[in-house]
């Protein structure tokens, strides 16, 4: 029934055809005649979209006190006091003169026991498991632990043991200009013999507020990017925010025997950073984890979850809670590994302040913190569409399975032809190009599926499109592995979990394993000449890029670091022995290798705490590596959906078939249920105009600012000058003589703008 709804939707979409964008020309149109809007800007208060900020809100007041606190280091942007009993610090912006306290001044006027009100007033928490396997909690105050505290030239060293758990530890505490960073030394944590260190908390408090006393809010990178706004106490949220870092790891998961398909997976974090804004426009700071983000998680603690306090910090594990099957029928034991994590903690606190205090200048500051360490580079930016085209899909039979060509390769430059007078930039992938189709066949790539064309229709296919200057991808995988198919040992090249188990999932019925990282590294080793002997430059590898994961294998194993790293050298040798890569999803630790991102996230998961979303990760990524959005023809809001898409400077995206879809009914790509490329050739120039009109005057630039006026309307600036002003409501939106009518935008020019508004 569902399948049914959605096939009918989206039917009744296909002849939608999206309001023409405005140019940056003065609009003529009248707005219609009493427009009904109370439902239309209903939707646009939800946590989807970004509110506007509170008008007219009074500097945050504070009273400050630094008793107790000695002065650790200074310089001409801070100054950084710590208690030398707990390891509190208080870090003052000289500019604004504003204090971040990691503690509370006088904890006795909140509503806090006595657990609580320890990890507030202390700089470390951990979890650790006594000799009886009982897992416990110590915070420095909790037993009264006095650490040893030694001045430096930028900040301090303390020595730590604590008394209970009998752990020791070094936290050392810098300032690098207008940065604090706070780490501790791997080779510095200590165990004790019958004691094993779980999890560990640095600075939780650290920019906490008490219930709404601050008009500002929490930021997690969740998805695109999520606001949590200081509110009043309330039973909104049972449970904080809890985000692994890069995903959950696969190798510490309990297989499970039955999924759920019809639940939408939380978006998964790609970005190591979390913040606070104290006073927007005021005060603010961004949290960058540079060491532990392997085993780290961002919490986000809401008003009136366990305490009246809204808090955000990392959460660091040492060791993971995984089960172990003892038995055929899956019973078994919940267990901890007994050997610790290796890796240190490095926390790199970014404090800013007036203009800069907000989400887009954290967005910024992570993006300047990208480029100084060169894990962000400017990529060619032009305004474009990507064509992906499905070419053989598996389609089972009695007997034997076959293969349905959905697109052959020769029919590819066909349609771009048809395109091209109208659509001057696209790029193209094409799926399901290896022998067997496109599910089924992993990690076998080669040789070319011989019903979609022989190797000089491929050739000549791929000399044909770079004539027209239409770059062609050829999509692949490194990660997955397919139950039954050949090019790999089910006992030597999959990867384990800590259990022993493989890793491995189900999709559409069929059992899909995780290649080793060793194992796929060598597969990107060996297939680069059979590339280039099929003319392939350019290629498109689903899944590696946002799956990290621990193989726990005899011969091979590879902690979650160590993944990266292979990883980094997997798709380093495609581009150094093949050409460009585009990576669906990726991980920030391979932007530097990703040449296009594609199917960015363009919405954050909902959650109920959740009070806004915004386009944080397209600001940082923006000016420096052109994005695409999720498919278009997949999404039953076709006029919100391309206005999003050209707010946060994405480019749109299509998922394309030569034949019908319906012939996909009984495979396992049937979930693509309108793709036939006759059908949605109109609506891919239509929207190639739009963003060609818009984000078209912006190509290379960098995002600046972003404003939302009113509800359902955003400004976007850029460093050109240029504002695209998006109006997703109803009505049209005036502003210094420009009207942007109803579901529509503009672009004007800032400085323009700016003058008159001011007027």
């Amino acid at each position: 029934m569902y399948k049914k709804i959605m096939l009918a939707l989206a039917l009744l979409l296909v002849p939608i055809t999206v309001l023409a964008a405005q140019d940056d020309k003065k609009s003529t149109d009248q707005p219609p005649a009493k427009p009904n809007t109370s439902q239309n800007l209903m939707k646009y208060t939800s946590s989807s979209f970004t509110k506007p900020e509170k008008k007219d809100v009074k500097p945050v007041q504070q009273q400050n006190t630094f008793k107790g606190f000695e002065k650790a280091a200074e310089n001409e942007s801070l100054a950084l006091y710590v208690n030398e009993e707990n390891l509190a610090i208080k870090v003052q912006n000289k500019k604004t003169k504003y204090v971040w306290n990691s503690g509370l001044d006088q904890p006795d006027q909140y509503r806090l026991n006595k657990t609580w009100e320890q990890m507030g007033q202390s700089a470390i928490t951990v979890d650790y498991m006594d000799r009886r396997g009982k897992v416990r909690t110590e915070s420095i105050t909790t037993n009264d632990s006095s650490p040893r505290v030694k001045m430096t030239d930028n900040g301090f060293t303390a020595s730590l043991y604590l008394n209970q758990s009998k752990l020791e530890f070094e936290v050392k505490a810098e300032l690098e200009g207008s940065d604090l960073v706070v780490s501790i030394p791997e080779e510095e944590i200590k165990e004790s013999k019958y004691t094993k260190i779980i999890s560990m908390r640095v600075y939780p408090f650290l920019g906490a507020v008490n219930e709404n006393d601050i008009n500002g809010y929490m930021f997690i990178p969740d998805g695109s990017g999520a606001l949590i706004r200081y509110e009043k106490s309330s039973n909104k949220a049972d449970a904080p925010f809890t985000g692994a870092i890069y995903g959950t790891d696969e190798a510490f998961k309990k297989t499970e025997t039955k999924k759920d398909s019809k639940v939408t997976p939380a978006k998964q974090i790609k970005m190591p950073v979390f913040g606070a804004v104290h006073g927007v426009k005021q005060n603010a700071f961004l949290a960058v984890i540079e060491e532990g983000y392997t085993h780290g998680d961002i919490l986000a603690y809401p008003s009136g979850v366990s305490t009246d306090f809204n808090w955000i910090a990392s959460e660091f594990h040492f060791r993971k809670e995984y089960y172990q099957p003892t038995s055929k029928n899956m019973k078994g034991l919940t267990l901890y590994q007994k050997s610790k994590n290796p890796f240190g903690v490095k926390l790199r606190y970014k404090f800013l302040q007036e203009e800069e205090a907000d989400y887009v200048g954290m967005a910024k500051a992570y993006q300047n913190h990208l480029t100084d360490t060169e894990q962000l580079e400017k990529k060619e930016d032009k305004t474009g569409v990507r064509l992906e085209f499905l070419g053989g899909e598996v389609k089972e039979g009695l007997l034997w399975d076959s293969v349905l060509p959905m697109t052959k390769i020769t029919s590819i430059p066909k349609m771009t032809d048809e395109l091209k007078q109208e659509v001057k930039n696209m790029f193209v992938v094409y799926k399901g190009w290896s022998k067997g189709g496109l599910t089924g066949t992993l990690p076998n790539k080669f040789p070319f599926e011989n019903n979609l064309g022989d190797e000089g229709e491929v050739k000549d296919t791929i000399k044909a499109l770079q004539k027209d200057n239409i770059p062609t991808y050829f999509y692949t995988d490194y990660t997955k592995a397919y139950d039954g198919a050949s090019g790999y040992s089910g006992s030597k090249d999959v990867a384990k979990k800590i259990s022993s188990e493989t890793i491995s999932h189900s999709e559409d019925k069929k059992t899909i394993f995780y290649l080793s990282p060793e194992k796929a590294l060598k597969a990107a080793k060996d297939e680069s000449e059979e590339y280039k002997e099929l003319g392939i430059s350019n290629v498109a590898v689903d899944t590696s890029g946002y799956t990290l994961f621990s193989d726990f294998s005899t011969k091979k194993s590879s902690e979650r670091s160590q993944t990266i790293k292979t990883y980094q050298k997997l798709f380093g040798t495609l581009k150094s022995q093949v050409g460009n890569v585009a990576l669906y999803e990726p991980n920030t630790y391979l932007w530097s290798e990703t040449d296009r991102y594609l199917d960015v996230p363009m919405n954050s998961s909902n959650y109920v705490f959740e009070t806004d979303t915004v386009p944080f990760m397209q600001i940082v990524l923006k000016g420096y590596m052109p994005y695409y959005a999720p498919y278009s023809n997949f999404n039953s809001d076709t006029e919100d959906q391309m206005l999003r898409t050209i707010e946060y400077g994405a480019y749109p995206s299509f998922l394309l078939t030569e034949e019908p879809s319906h012939l996909l009914a009984k495979t396992a790509s049937k979930h693509i249920y309108t793709s036939e490329y006759s059908i949605w050739k109109d609506k891919i120039i239509d929207q190639y105009k739009q963003v060609e009109k818009s984000l078209g005057q912006v190509e290379g630039e960098e995002i600046v600012s972003r404003t939302v006026p009113q509800t359902g309307v955003v400004e976007v600036a850029y460093s050109n000058g240029k504002v695209i002003i998006v109006n997703y409501t109803n009505v049209p939106y005036k502003k210094n003589g420009i009207i942007v009518k109803a579901k529509g935008f503009a672009v004007t020019e800032g400085g323009e703008a700016n003058e008159k508004a001011e007027e």
